[in-house]
């Protein structure tokens, strides 16, 4: 029989052979300790068959900004199977119970990266947003707004100031942070950064971070690694470029770019996916990593969420058979940039979990709904349902 289990910090044999199905399933090292530690800030669950363990699964407690709001987000990790155990449904019992569990823990969206998105689709779960990252060579970087805009006097009243990696201010710290939230706030799909999964003190254990000021106001802060990569030129990893301004991101880059004598290229995390073809020096290529969101608790995820000025009314029926209380029909309403979904209405739209996660990102709209088969009904009332879910492009900056 197989049961599915919540790992603690005491169960040492199943963490230590969970670390090393991991291993083998993603590479790396086999960290038995690391992994026994998630236990007690994750909710971690196995599979076992008598002593045997079979696949394990990781939900992180995450928030997630959405238009100005706040959700708490499951993020489903490290998910893997046993070779020997494969095609014995295992997945689906670590995923089924996962979903059950997020929505006990008031979870009301999932997501997570996916290595294989078939699997993922057939519980429910769609690609919804992408974290970009554009790769240009150092030197590149290392002259960024040298010219200025096209009709714009480069400003020069922009200050550098980078944080003491050895005692890092605490005001530095809550700064780089107030920073990232105010870009992250308004934005669909980048992470709150808060709670036991960060902590603002590891910022310091990053190769380097720049803070920029404009007249004594923080402004915007770049923070990167050197990656070191065998029989290949090193590269830097920008993972935050940070910046509402075009003078304060050009003088970030340039930060970045001055290790053009040692490093060729680097790879630059964009917290706007817009901003690699407006605000970035042509020259390099861009590449994105999908991620994928699936709706645990439709109503909760619909009332939590922010939106746009656009109203809308849509009746909607959703089928969701991992989620059965999601099931039935419901009216959409949306006004004043708040959201409700109440029981009722015609079923004027019909869509799964996979539309829906794909609609309530403003990732997909309606005619992408439609030619995917992600939904069906008629075309006015798709049409709202997108238009009130549009907004900016779903994006984020952390993997995991």
């Amino acid at each position: 029989m197989i049961d599915i289990v919540q790992l603690t910090p005491d169960d040492t044999t199943l963490t230590t052979a969970g670390a090393h199905l991991l291993r083998n399933a993603f590479g790396g090292p086999d960290r038995a300790d690391k992994y026994r530690e998630s236990t007690a800030r994750d909710v971690v669950f196995a599979a076992v068959e008598g002593r045997d363990l079979l696949g394990v699964t990781s939900i992180r407690p995450y928030g997630q900004w959405f238009a100005g709001r706040e959700l708490p987000m499951g993020g489903i990790s490290s998910v893997a199977v046993a070779a020997h155990a494969r095609r014995r449904g295992i997945a689906r019992k670590l995923l089924t119970r996962a979903i059950e569990r997020m929505r006990d823990d008031e979870q009301p969206v999932s997501t997570l990266y996916p290595s294989i998105p078939p699997a993922y689709r057939s519980f429910g779960w769609e690609v919804a947003g992408q974290l970009a990252v554009i790769e240009l060579p150092a030197a590149l970087l290392a002259t960024a707004g040298a010219a200025g805009p096209a009709g714009v006097k480069p400003t020069t009243d922009v200050s550098l100031r980078a944080l003491d990696r050895a005692e890092p201010a605490d005001a530095d710290l809550k700064a780089v942070h107030a920073l990232y939230t105010a870009a992250a706030r308004p934005a669909v799909g980048p992470l709150t950064r808060t709670g036991p999964v960060f902590d603002p003190a590891k910022l310091a254990r990053l190769d380097g971070l720049v803070i920029a000021t404009v007249d004594g106001v923080d402004a915007g802060y770049v923070s990167w690694s050197r990656e070191e990569i065998p029989d290949a030129a090193a590269r830097l990893e920008v993972h935050d470029l940070i910046a509402d301004r075009q003078d304060v991101r050009d003088a970030l880059l340039r930060v970045a770019g001055s290790w053009q004598t040692s490093i060729r290229n680097t790879r630059v995390r964009l917290a706007d996916p817009v901003i690699g073809g407006l605000g970035l020096p042509r020259g390099g290529y861009t590449w994105h990593e999908p991620w994928m969101l699936r709706v645990i608790d439709a109503p909760a995820a619909v009332a939590g969420r922010g939106y746009g000025p656009l109203g809308a009314d849509v009746d909607l029926e959703i089928v969701d058979p991992q989620a059965p209380w999601n099931d039935g029909r419901w009216t959409l309403s949306v006004a004043g940039g708040r959201g409700t979904l109440t029981r009722g209405g015609t079923g004027a739209v019909k869509l799964g979990p996979r539309g829906l996660a794909a609609v309530f990102t403003g990732y997909a709209g309606a005619q992408a709904l439609r030619s995917a088969s992600l939904a069906e009904g008629d075309d006015d009332a798709l049409a709202r349902l997108a238009a009130a879910f549009a907004g900016p492009a779903p994006w984020m900056l952390d993997d995991f």
